[in-house]
């Protein structure tokens, strides 16, 4: 599977919750996460920071000819490399853009390491322009994330617009495996608000609720997502849930 998370807003917890995909992911798989995001917060995540464009995704997308495993990072974390990003992807996304090339430009920097990896997860920025679109166009499915705030609820709503437009265009045969509420708080009233807004969409909504919890914050800053930090806490086994929930639903729209 190749799974891009994706929002069409920031700060719902959409790179904490690739972070840890990734790291769920790993227990069934050799997985490769790969940041498509100028501010590089899915490396942080894991403590990994380029040092510049020369050894981040960066160079391998102004040079289509560079070797993709000069630039991962290995064994992060059990099962799992790094590709980092760095600042530097916003300019080199802007000359690919005008050049043409940005669509496609993550799926060819990819395709050498098509075999080596049972999965790989994209964290996007938190926005629909081009370099989301890159990593959607590198991906075979879809994961997009909410929280009790309404406004994340038409994100939802954008990312799936978003992908429809582009399949139309044939840029990418990705498809949406779902939405998940993450920073869940049952004991308000938003989420379960917000969760009955998207029912009535039709759009796939996950089962699984990843609870709000201070140890994300914790295990953030501690650069070491919760699954490794924290395992047995709720948060952590919510994300192992949502990994497996996220990997039987790919599976069923690929049959």
């Amino acid at each position: 599977m190749r799974l891009a998370v994706c929002s069409s807003k920031g700060g719902v917890g959409k790179t904490t919750t690739a972070a840890n995909l990734a790291v769920a992911l790993a227990r069934h798989g050799r997985v490769l996460a790969v940041d498509v995001d100028p501010q590089d917060s899915l490396g942080r995540a894991f403590g990994v920071v380029a040092k510049g464009r020369d050894d981040s995704l960066s160079a391998l997308l102004e040079d289509p000819a560079a070797d993709p495993r000069t630039v991962v990072r290995q064994d992060v974390a059990p099962g799992l490399d790094l590709l980092p990003a760095h600042p530097s992807l916003e300019p080199v996304a802007t000359q690919l853009a005008a050049m043409g090339g940005l669509t496609t430009s993550v799926r060819r920097a990819l395709r050498p390491l098509r075999g080596d990896y049972d999965h790989v997860v994209l964290d996007t920025r938190g926005d629909l322009g081009g370099l989301t679109l890159a990593a959607v166009c590198a991906a075979d499915a879809v994961l997009s994330v909410f929280t009790d705030d309404p406004g994340s609820a038409l994100g939802v709503a954008r990312v799936a617009a978003f992908l429809e437009q582009h399949r139309a265009y044939e840029n990418t045969s990705a498809v949406l495996v779902g939405a998940a509420c993450v920073l869940w708080d049952r004991r308000g009233g938003a989420a379960r608000q917000v969760v009955g807004a998207l029912e009535g969409t039709g759009l796939p909504l996950l089962e699984t609720r990843v609870p709000l919890s201070r140890r994300v914050v914790t295990s953030t800053l501690a650069k070491r997502p919760i699954v490794l930090s924290t395992p047995a806490s709720p948060a952590a086994t919510a994300y192992v849930a949502l990994a497996d929930e996220v990997l039987a639903a790919a599976e069923r729209v690929s049959a």
